[in-house]
């Protein structure tokens, strides 16, 4: 702004000429123009990769440099492909010839119907038909809009050949075609084309076909994106067969003859004297030929897999609002071919990487119990150990290559993932312990920031594992050495996001296993740190959905906290606010299985938390809603097993309001629903405290009907457990076994009693 605070915009200014002009002015040759209008795609491509569509390429937005860089101007009326934006408005109807360029729309854009990335490939076929015949596809100018509109919906365009050969006849006679300018022979002698039969002989065939199908009416004919017309031009240009040309032999001969020339010559010259040798030779031709063929199309194929699904699906939507089933449509699309082409024997070392990246891609949005997922564990775990084998065999045969030995590490750490969510604590252990080794390894040799955080993963899982099989003394060292090397990370680079994540995340695991330690004044200050962190990272980005879900997880793991504390209405207060969120989130992302999860665990604690506060028709509809979204997640996902404990705790709740409230009947019905699920291991060893509290809840059931014998067994069942607990140092709150205790006693008091009457 100003010294007087009125405000400005700054831009580029960009030297330089319209790219027609510009070709004209240098003389370019028709190679060297499509080798700058390879360069204009790249620049088209960056911006759809980026969910922008131009919606306005023409010469004039395409100034080049005087040193012959092109700059793609004016993204006025771009478009931003974003999930929750319908694309089936009205506005392009409405305001058709004010936000578009007649000459250069596609014909969708014309008639008002949905844009998308192909209807920039028609605008660039447009640039390219002028930038290589001298003219536009079709002359509108002076015409009516419907009537402009009606010529680009109908008229096919002219092969652009046939337009430069009528041209040089009409430079000759004085007329030209219907949609072409008249010319006369001095116009015609203009540098685009100095030399006119040359230009027909370029034009023809591959060029035209190119071309056109840029051109066509329909989007489904078109190029599909814009680095597959990118690639059609570089083809011709090597003397490639081009997807726009009917593959046929004669077609692939023709090209093999004009990139080989000499070496067809002499293997004509060597045929016609062995020519008893011919059936063998052509055999041996057409093998070698279909090898090839079989190789360039595997090759492009997994080109395409690896830009279209990795980037373009995957990485440019993973962060935005509701984008699960855009994502479960990449997994549909992708897995199937995957599994098919890994049966191939592919020998490309890069290639082999790329593969192994797409199977981490996919693993991903199948079940990573880090990223909003579809709930298939199985799915992601199979995944996840497909990549690792492709590292792995890869290393063997390069042993020295840092890269390939860190994405082995990588694989580990993922499949480590998996197996913690399944709870096999000891197969995750042995992968998170793999990957530091190497990690650790690497970074001594060359210390950088990837290896370090390669560290910091591995040791978060490590610690992950540790809290899972109930050590949270060692989880607690692990946490605070992660802690330690994500805040030297961090100090490299103190606004970089990801680095302030993994500060936060540290903290709140900290934070939450000094709490199942019993240092509640550590924990808490460690989870108020995390909070803060979380805060202002989504305020800072609106969009970054990982910040705003782990801000409600610090929230909720902060009111577990205060539960135990006995502060059970500052517990709700907490759980109340990460509620919030977390249906702010589903409602953006309706897919997301991992936060219908987050939704029914936080109601569930609130229902406990007002059990405590002798609120009982709140805690009996919390934990109603809780079970309900359980029932149907798990339904939907039977194999997502991290939350099925909080699912059994859910039903013991219940059943403790329903017995106070003195429905004995629906109490047990709840009780014993809480049982199938949590005597089942692992969920048993995680689970302990409220497996006991379910016996004990059965055993109040029994002892209120008067069957003080089925009580007792069932008080000393839960006894057994909470003594076992006691022993190993593990049991938070001893009352809860001078409790059952007493319990006992009075049943042994009633069934003496009764032997005594």
């Amino acid at each position: 702004s100003t010294s007087d605070g009125l405000p400005y915009f700054v831009m580029e200014h960009v030297e330089g000429l319209p790219i027609t002009k510009f070709c004209d002015s240098h003389k370019l040759s028709i190679d060297e123009r499509l080798e700058l209008f390879r360069k204009v795609c790249s620049a088209v491509s960056y911006a759809h990769q980026n969910l922008v569509i131009h919606r306005d390429i023409k010469p004039s937005n395409i100034m080049v440099t005087e040193d012959g860089v092109p700059k793609l101007l004016d993204f006025g009326i771009a478009k931003l492909l974003h999930p929750n934006w319908s694309l089936d408005t009205n506005e392009a109807t409405a305001t058709m010839f004010r936000v578009l360029t007649p000459e250069y729309a596609s014909p969708e854009q014309m008639r008002g119907a949905p844009i998308t990335t192909t209807s920039d490939v028609y605008s660039l076929g447009v640039v390219l038909y002028e930038l290589l015949c001298g003219t536009r596809p079709f002359k509108l100018e002076g015409r009516m809009p419907d009537e402009a509109a009606q010529i680009v919906r109908t008229e096919e365009p002219v092969k652009p050949s046939s337009v430069v050969s009528g041209r040089l006849r009409g430079a000759v006679v004085g007329n030209t075609g219907e949609n072409q300018q008249p010319k006369t022979k001095d116009e015609f002698k203009s540098p685009t084309f100095r030399n006119p039969q040359s230009a027909i002989r370029n034009l023809k065939g591959d060029l035209d076909n190119i071309i056109l199908k840029a051109l066509a009416k329909d989007p489904e004919r078109r190029y599909q994106s814009v680095q597959e017309l990118v690639e059609d031009i570089r083809r011709h240009l090597a003397g490639l067969p081009v997807t726009a040309t009917a593959d046929s032999l004669a077609y692939r001969m023709a090209k093999f003859m004009k990139r080989h020339r000499t070496a067809v010559i002499a293997g004509g010259a060597v045929l016609l004297i062995l020519l008893a040798a011919t059936a063998v030779t052509s055999w041996q031709a057409m093998m070698a030929r279909r090898e090839r063929d079989r190789a360039d199309q595997r090759f492009n194929q997994v080109r395409k897999l690896a830009h279209t699904v990795l980037f373009d699906y995957h990485d440019g939507i993973a962060k935005l609002a509701g984008s699960t089933p855009i994502r479960k449509k990449m997994v549909s699309d992708a897995i199937e071919y995957l599994d098919n082409l890994s049966t191939e024997n592919i020998e490309d070392k890069d290639l082999l990487l790329e593969l192994a990246a797409a199977y981490d891609k996919v693993g991903d949005v199948q079940g990573n119990p880090y990223l909003a997922n579809l709930g298939d564990q199985d799915g992601a775990l199979a995944s996840y150990r497909k990549s690792l084998a492709i590292r792995e065999s890869l290393f063997m045969s390069n042993p020295t290559d840092a890269g390939i030995k860190s994405s082995v590490a990588t694989s580990y750490n993922n499949v480590g993932d998996m197996l913690w969510a399944r709870s096999a604590s000891e197969e995750a252990l042995a992968n998170y312990s793999n990957a530091l080794a190497i990690f650790e390894e690497l970074s001594k040799a060359e210390p950088t920031v990837k290896n370090d955080q390669g560290i910091v993963y591995s040791l978060n899982g490590i610690a992950h594992v540790q809290a899972q099989m109930k050590d949270p003394a060692s989880a607690i060292e692990t946490y605070k050495r992660k802690l330690t090397v994500a805040e030297a990370i961090l100090a490299t680079e103190p606004e970089n996001n990801t680095f302030r994540y993994t500060v936060a995340a540290s903290c709140l695991k900290l934070g939450d296993t000094f709490v199942e330690k019993g240092d509640y004044k550590s924990g808490l200050e460690y989870q108020n740190k995390a909070i803060e962190f979380f805060s202002q990272m989504s305020e800072a980005d609106k969009d970054d959905l990982t910040a705003l879900r782990s801000l409600a997880l610090a929230l909720s793991n902060t009111a577990e906290s205060y539960t135990d504390l006995d502060q059970f209405q500052t517990a709700v207060e907490f759980n109340r606010k990460a509620l919030k969120i977390q249906r702010q989130l589903a409602a953006v992302d309706q897919g997301n299985v991992r936060i219908q999860f987050d939704i029914a665990n936080t109601l569930a604690n609130i229902g406990s938390e007002f059990i405590q506060l002798k609120q009982l028709d709140a805690a009996a509809d919390n934990l109603h809603e809780a079970i309900l979204i359980f029932k149907e997640s798990f339904a939907k996902n039977p194999d997502y097993s991290q939350p099925r404990g909080f699912f059994g705790t859910s039903y013991t709740n219940l059943g403790e309001v329903l017995l106070q409230k003195g429905d004995s009947k629906a109490a047990m019905e709840n009780y014993q629903n809480a049982l199938a699920i949590l005597e089942t291991d692992p969920i048993r060893g995680q689970f302990p405290v409220t497996l006991a509290e379910t016996y004990e809840g059965i055993g109040d059931v029994h002892q209120k009907a008067g069957l003080f014998r089925e009580a007792k067994m069932w008080f000393q069942k839960g006894v057994e457990i909470l003594k076992d607990l006691q022993e190993q140092g593990k049991l938070k709150h001893p009352e809860i076994l001078d409790e059952l205790a007493k319990k006992m006693v009075k049943c042994e008091t009633a069934l003496a009693k009764v032997q005594r009457q």
